[in-house]
């Protein structure tokens, strides 16, 4: 799916067109880049381990930290098994239950779910520009996301607060399914469920609610800080409005399961700044091609120095076992 993305992105793109744009970019303002998208990470950090300390109380903020970078490594390469390396990856370094881990990962994912559906809503319906034209499928996106954030963060604290609901939820799992697998969902569920204790919480979700705020802006930074790399920041007199709406379309590029987001973000993005900001197609796609090179480099690097010393810590012997034993223990 990649291949096919980076086909359409680059499809009749002169190459030398490409180069010239890329040799004028300035560097140094993309190195700052990078260490915005590692700060944003950081504060993804902070927030996970809000949520995971409804499981364990003292968790390490460098242990969250690496694992959601470790998570981003693999998924760099695999698309969606970074969550479950993630997962395992801080179950075993905090001796926590590995299904409570992934319960984590879902309230985090339910925040960020219903925070982009509220973004969406916003811009989208104020916007009338040519980007609604262009990508009717985002105003569509924007109601789903909203809904169904809605309906799943509804269910889901029901199930958390009432013993009823969760009796019912078990005697649905116990007749739809054979007996040896029942139990075994149903104890996972109970983890899963362990963590929602959250959303009891209005301060522990204050917290939660705020960080998450702060990640979408610093996110918006990523988007803008890029423009003054390349000359037509300047020539265009781009705006932190427009780089809220050039997020808005790349939350589009992370949902489909392409390695990284390759192509995907490549083609979404630099025909966003083209419609958006009248950018030429050249230096749009410079500037996707550019942005994702260095945040992927980054990430692959940091990533790779947590993943090293999380497999020393766990006395596993490569990359290869690492994935082997998430995969073995997804859900323990």
């Amino acid at each position: 799916m990649a291949a096919l993305f980076i086909y359409f992105a680059f499809r009749g793109i002169s190459f030398k067109s490409l180069l010239h744009d890329a040799l004028r970019a300035n560097y140094w303002i993309l190195i700052l880049t990078v260490l915005v998208v590692l700060l944003s990470h950081f504060f993804r950090a902070l927030r996970w381990r809000a949520i995971l300390q409804e499981l364990k109380s003292e968790i390490s903020l460098i242990d969250t930290w690496g694992s959601i970078m470790v998570g981003y490594l693999f998924n760099n390469f695999i698309p969606r098994l970074g969550e479950v390396v993630r997962g395992y990856t801080t179950g075993r370094l905090e001796k926590v239950s590995v299904s409570g881990v992934f319960g984590t990962i879902v309230l985090e994912r339910l925040f960020d779910m219903m925070s982009s559906g509220i973004l969406f809503g916003i811009a989208l319906f104020l916007y009338k520009g040519s980007l609604v034209k262009s990508f009717p499928f985002l105003r569509v996106a924007g109601i789903i996301l909203v809904a169904a954030s809605v309906a799943v963060g509804g269910v889901l604290y029901a199930a958390s607060i009432s013993e009823k609901i969760q009796k019912i939820t078990m005697r649905i799992i116990t007749i739809m399914l054979p007996k040896k697998f029942a139990h075994k969902v149903e104890s996972m569920l109970l983890s899963f469920l362990t963590s929602f204790r959250l959303l009891r919480s209005g301060k522990r979700v204050g917290i939660v609610s705020f960080y998450t705020a702060v990640i979408w802006l610093v996110y918006v930074f990523t988007m803008y800080i890029p423009f003054f790399a390349f000359p037509f920041g300047a020539r265009l007199h781009l705006t932190f409005y427009d780089a809220f709406l050039l997020l808005l379309v790349t939350t589009i590029a992370w949902a489909l399961p392409t390695p990284g987001g390759m192509g995907v973000y490549h083609l979404l993005v630099s025909q966003a700044l083209v419609i958006i900001s009248g950018v030429s197609t050249p230096e749009a796609l410079t500037y996707a091609t550019l942005t994702y090179f260095f945040g992927y480099i980054a990430i692959t690097i940091v990533g790779s120095i947590f993943a090293f010393i999380f497999m020393r810590r766990l006395k596993i012997g490569s990359l290869r076992n690492l994935m082997k034993a998430a995969d073995e223990n997804d859900g323990a």
